[in-house]
């Protein structure tokens, strides 16, 4: 016997849609064809159009909350945290498009200042994360806002549309793989490069990128 789906199991179709598709715009008729359910099935798990953007932004702010938890990690070294940040932050940049904040603060302004907020509590966190790490002699001296800013322009841009990362004979998962050796030697105190190990980290990449296509 199937099991019934879940609610999250439906949301997790609408958000790669969400990202390059205006939600202000799309009907129920369309969310439900994108969710691949009919339009019963659909008010079986949300009550509204509105419902289903709202527990969309509660994920994402749920998933910053949880990227948190990442840097108080004290079990584990700065190098493992400084890549699963990094991760975290190709993952944000994947879901929360500018064309969904910019959807999001027309239409739905008070989950947008929610969501804001959760991101900007989530920067506070990774400056404290690399000034400690800059005082313990891992994580080379600088602003720590500047790697932040750095990681969301970069990202963003290979993410746009209208990029085309061809150009430069490259593919999106390999820009990112390079972006992230730059910033690996940019950041990390030569003597702490060895203790890195990225094993997995061109399949994490992978798959992150798997969402979208």
């Amino acid at each position: 016997m199937r099991k019934p789906m879940s609610a999250n199991h439906y949301l997790n179709k609408i958000k790669p849609i969400v990202r390059k598709t205006k939600f202000s715009q799309l009907r129920i008729d369309d969310i439900a064809k994108y969710m691949d359910i009919s339009k019963v099935t659909l008010y079986k798990h949300f009550s509204s159009k509105d419902d289903i953007i709202e527990q969309v932004v509660e994920y994402e702010i749920q998933y910053l909350q949880q990227a948190d938890l990442v840097v108080n990690d004290d079990s584990l070294s700065y190098v493992d945290r400084f890549q699963k940040t990094f991760l975290q932050s190709l993952l944000c940049v994947v879901y929360l498009s500018d064309l969904f904040l910019q959807d999001l603060k027309e239409f739905y302004p008070t989950l947008y200042d929610k969501l804001v907020m959760a991101q900007q509590n989530r920067n506070k966190n990774l400056q404290a994360f690399f000034e400690a790490g800059m005082d313990r002699k891992v994580f080379n001296r600088m602003n720590p806002v500047l790697p932040l800013i750095q990681d969301d322009a970069t990202l963003r841009r290979f993410m746009e549309p209208t990029f085309s990362i061809q150009w430069y004979d490259l593919t999106l998962k390999q820009a990112i793989i390079e972006y992230y050796k730059m910033k690996q030697y940019q950041m990390i105190r030569p003597e702490h490069l060895d203790a890195i190990d990225d094993s997995n980290f061109e399949r994490q990449v992978a798959e992150i990128l798997l969402t979208i296509s």
